[in-house]
């Protein structure tokens, strides 16, 4: 089986790491599509297709070449949304039987609120900007782990971080986060 993304993978293989984007074009829709069928939640499926194009690329030295790359993201896909609705289970199990011991409405309110604004936030950030925030807070990774995943200096991803992070913070000031 030979087509045109297997030579596409090769040239990302061989340091064309650009070439990915022309993957991520090809199939956004489907990779959201799939995300958005299971979680029903738009924000959500669009955030994890970041994430699946991210794992992707991380594991594209493993990608086999015996099934289409198309079957391949898919099924990161749809792991990436289950392992999604499992820890969102858990959490909700979890903070469902500590919250009636813990904190007050009002505070879980807030704090509800508080996560939708800083979501809101992030989502207002520029793509590059928006990816190593995503990447080092949400996925924990380490900046070698980021510059490998986005193709760039563990130095350009420090700089990133320090410009995303004041970015977020002025966009907080402006929404009154931190009062």
């Amino acid at each position: 089986m030979n087509d045109a993304d297997f030579d596409i993978i090769r040239s990302i293989q061989k340091g064309q790491v650009n070439d990915f984007e022309m993957l991520v074009i090809k199939y956004q829709s489907a990779v959201f599509n799939v995300l958005y069928q299971i979680l029903h939640q738009e924000a959500v499926a669009r955030e994890l297709a970041q994430d699946v194009f991210v794992k992707a690329y991380e594991h594209l030295d493993s990608f086999n070449f015996k099934s289409r790359f198309f079957s391949w993201i898919y099924r990161i896909a749809i792991n990436t949304a289950l392992s999604y609705q499992k820890k969102q289970n858990q959490q909700k199990n979890t903070s469902q039987f500590q919250g009636h011991f813990e904190k007050p409405v009002d505070e879980k309110i807030m704090e509800k609120e508080k996560t939708v604004i800083l979501e809101k936030a992030i989502g207002r950030l520029e793509n590059k900007y928006k990816m190593v925030i995503l990447l080092r807070y949400f996925e924990q990774l380490s900046y070698s782990e980021i510059s490998g995943a986005l193709g760039i200096s563990e130095k350009k991803v420090k700089s990133r971080l320090f410009s995303s992070r004041k970015l977020l913070k002025n966009i907080l000031q402006e929404s009154d986060y931190f009062s």
